[in-house]
This record gives C-alpha cells, sequence and structure tokens, in this order.
C-alpha cells in the first residue's frame, strides 16, 4: 500500500505541462514510437516519458536562385518563390518518415522544387519567361510540383517567378524587336493618316468635276448668245461715250471704251 502511495507520488511529481504554439501540430513520441494522438494548439497534460515534436503548419515561403536551360538551349537566371505550408493531418507521418518538417524540406520539397524549375523551363524559349506567357511558366511549375509532392503532407499554394536574368544577346534581340514594332505601330498611323487624307482629296476632286460638269452642261451657244445680247442693251444705254463695231463673234456688236 505504501509502495504504491509512494509510486502515485512519483507520477504527480513528475507530471507537467507542454504548450503547443499557434498554427503547429504536436507530436508525441514515447520510447522511439510516434504515437498516432497528435496535440492542438494550447496546453497540454505532460509526462516525462512523452516526448513532443512541434510541427510548423504555417504558410512558408522558400526561394530558389538557379541558372536554368530554356527551350532553345540559352542558359537564364531565375529567382523563384515557393509557397507552402504543411498538412496538420500529416504531422504524425512527417515526424515518423522525415524527422519533422526541416527533413521533408532538405530532402523532398527543395530537391524536387528545384527539378521542377530545369523541367518546366525546358519546355519554353527564353522570352516567354518575361513576356505574356510569364504566368503559364509559373503555372505550369506549380501544377507539376504539386503532383510530385502529392501524398508527402505538403501542400504547394503558389510559385513565383520574381527576376528573370536574360543572357544579353536576347535582351538586345528583344529590345531590338520591341522597338521595331514601335515603329511599325508608328508607321501603320502614318499610313493609315495619309490614306484619310488622299480619300478626302478625291472626294473633294470628285465633287468640284461634279460641279463643274454640270455648270457646263447647261451652257449652250444659244444661252451665250442671249446673254450677250442683254449686255450690249445695257451697254447702249449707258450714258458713258464708248465705240460700238457691228460685226463681232457671232454678230455680236463689239463694244470698245474710247
Amino acid at each position: 500500500m505504501m509502495r504504491r502511495a509512494l509510486l502515485t507520488l512519483v507520477l504527480a511529481l513528475s507530471a507537467g505541462c507542454a504548450a503547443v504554439p499557434p498554427q503547429h501540430v504536436g507530436v508525441l513520441e514515447s520510447f522511439g514510437k510516434v504515437q498516432d494522438q497528435t496535440w492542438a494548439p494550447g496546453l497540454h497534460a505532460w509526462a516525462p516519458w512523452f516526448g513532443v515534436h512541434r510541427i510548423n503548419c504555417q504558410t512558408l515561403q522558400a526561394e530558389e536562385q538557379t541558372t536554368t536551360p530554356t527551350g532553345e538551349g540559352l542558359l537564364v537566371g531565375l529567382d523563384v518563390s515557393l509557397v507552402y505550408h504543411a498538412n496538420p493531418d500529416k504531422a504524425s507521418e512527417i515526424y515518423s518518415r522525415y524527422g519533422g518538417l526541416s527533413g521533408i524540406e532538405a530532402n523532398v520539397v527543395a530537391p524536387e522544387f528545384r527539378s521542377t524549375i530545369r523541367d518546366v523551363t525546358a519546355g519554353f524559349n527564353a522570352v516567354d519567361l518575361y513576356s505574356s506567357r510569364r504566368q503559364e511558366v509559373s503555372a505550369t511549375m506549380l501544377n507539376e510540383l504539386r503532383k510530385r509532392l502529392e501524398g508527402r503532407g505538403i501542400t504547394i499554394e503558389a510559385v513565383l517567378l520574381r527576376n528573370v536574368q536574360m543572357p544579353r544577346q536576347v535582351s538586345d534581340a528583344v529590345e531590338a524587336k520591341l522597338a521595331a514594332d514601335q515603329k511599325a505601330q508608328q508607321m501603320e498611323f502614318v499610313l493609315r493618316k495619309e490614306t484619310s487624307e488622299a480619300q478626302r482629296k478625291r472626294i473633294e476632286a470628285q465633287g468640284i468635276a461634279d460641279f463643274q460638269k454640270i455648270v457646263t452642261a447647261g451652257i449652250t451657244p444659244s444661252l451665250l448668245t442671249w446673254k450677250g445680247i442683254e449686255a450690249t442693251e445695257k451697254l447702249a444705254e449707258s450714258q458713258n461715250s464708248k465705240f460700238v463695231v457691228i460685226g463681232g463673234k457671232n454678230g455680236l456688236p463689239l463694244i470698245l471704251n474710247p
């Protein structure tokens, strides 16, 4: 009876508490065996024969600076960020298989991340890495890495291309192409403007020609003779001195001022 009471006292004195931080999972280990039960964030009663291993399940970021080949065989410098987190329900497996989060990061996530970058960029040209296909490259890396890490207890949230360092010959070629495109757009604008101006002049000339055609069609020899007679009558009635010569063109008199 006294031995039992002494054992109970020893257990009571040796027991304590263990805390698990927010967004962490506590993995319990007893005499080298990982327990199926895990601890949620908070304060828990703890016995000294239990080891408590805290697995960080926060969203984390890893950065990779590498030189990778592209589809045309050029070497391009890339800065890529990986955003990920450990799955809380896989915390025990992460500890038992990899020794914790740092183990799976060093031995699985980082190597697969580097390999994915090289494999994906090999399917794209260098200019795709900072053109309109940049998002496509990033999405391809994300999908490929998710496939490779499936079932490992890690969720990949995003893959971000942060910086691209192109070979000198490629950057020069891209700048030349952009300059040529800009010049072509400017020339196209000038041509459209000249075409509009030429069209305006054609319309104006056609209007003048139509007017002259209408006026010319209405002027007949008889009309001109009649207008000449009217002018002669008005001049004859004028009080100003004048010379009248009979026998002008079309039989009309020629009136000359003295």
